[in-house]
């Protein structure tokens, strides 16, 4: 039986956690799909994958995972299909990369959600591969990689901002994640 409450933690604050993470996720992608159409066609800043990436490191992985599903789950609804089937092929991998760093590695916050964001586009290129039946899509790649890499940086700095305020909130030392 997969295990998502860490040990020590009161049910209630677990729940109060993560539907906070969840709905602080919910609330990034929305306001991300509004200033999205200001970038060029399938770009994003990713703000809305903190939530993971704090869930990792002040939860556990099933509990992030849990999230992620929810995010891809969230995008389905509100966007349709094919919006939730992209975000759930670069959610995925994000959540691979993220969580096999931060609980592999000592890497650096911007460096692990750089490589996340890196993965998540790869995800997507993937998704719609298979969506549109064309290996055309990867031509896309390159730029994808450039934006992927700025949204890492800022989306590491958020993190390196966010997580101790975290930490603080939960009460708690949590987490070992990079620097």
């Amino acid at each position: 039986m997969i295990k998502f409450k860490p040990d020590g933690a009161s049910p209630s604050r677990y729940a109060a956690f993560m539907g906070l993470l969840f709905a602080v996720s919910a609330a990034l992608n929305w306001l991300e799909s509004v200033f999205s159409a200001a970038l060029p066609a399938g770009m994003r800043i990713g703000l809305s994958n903190v939530a993971v990436m704090l869930a990792i490191l002040c939860v556990n992985i099933p509990s992030a995972l849990l999230l992620t599903l929810l995010k891809a789950g969230f995008v389905l609804l509100t966007r349709g299909v094919s919006a939730g089937v992209m975000s759930l092929c670069g959610s995925l991998a994000a959540f691979c990369v993220t969580a096999l760093l931060f609980r592999g590695t000592m890497a650096s916050y911007i460096a692990v959600s750089v490589s996340a964001a890196l993965a998540h586009s790869l995800g997507q290129l993937c998704a719609a591969w298979l969506l549109l039946g064309t290996a055309s899509v990867f031509a896309y790649a390159p730029i994808l990689a450039a934006s992927s890499a700025a949204a890492g940086i800022l989306t590491g700095i958020v993190l390196k901002t966010v997580f101790p305020k975290a930490v603080r909130a939960l009460g708690r030392n949590a987490g070992s994640g990079g620097n």
